[in-house]
């Protein structure tokens, strides 16, 4: 069979040789991913710092996905680096972009519900 290709490929005109194929060895995959433990403490770090608006934790998940992208390897899950990264990054805008009175502005908000419930008991205690 082999040479029946050989000859047809001659008589076409192909340059290919048939008989020097060599076939792909597939590679065998890992039984499981690696957990790249540096993205993954960046991403907590990273949600955390977003939801409870603490900047510091969105620094340091900053400093654990620098640590993730710099120690990389061929099968390195570079999109888990990148959402970790994304994460951190809107932790950081979200608390930039908050505005510089909320913190004040909640505080008076729990001022203003606290004085009509105290003048209410004062009220109901007098009665």
């Amino acid at each position: 069979m082999v040479a029946d290709k050989a000859i047809v490929s001659s008589l076409s005109g192909d340059p290919r040789r048939p008989d020097s194929v060599v076939p792909y060895p597939q590679r065998v995959p890992s039984e499981e991913p690696k957990i790249d433990a540096y993205a993954t403490a960046g991403m907590l770090l990273g949600s955390l710092g977003m939801l409870t608006r603490v900047r510091i934790l969105s620094f340091v998940a900053l400093a654990f996905i620098a640590s993730a992208f710099v120690q990389r390897g061929p099968d390195t899950d570079t999109k888990q680096i990148f959402v970790s990264g994304m994460m951190s990054l809107m932790g950081i805008f979200v608390q930039h972009m908050a505005p510089l009175g909320a913190a004040n502005a909640n505080a008076n908000a729990t001022q203003a519900v606290a004085a009509p419930a105290a003048a209410a008991g004062a009220v109901g205690g007098q009665a």
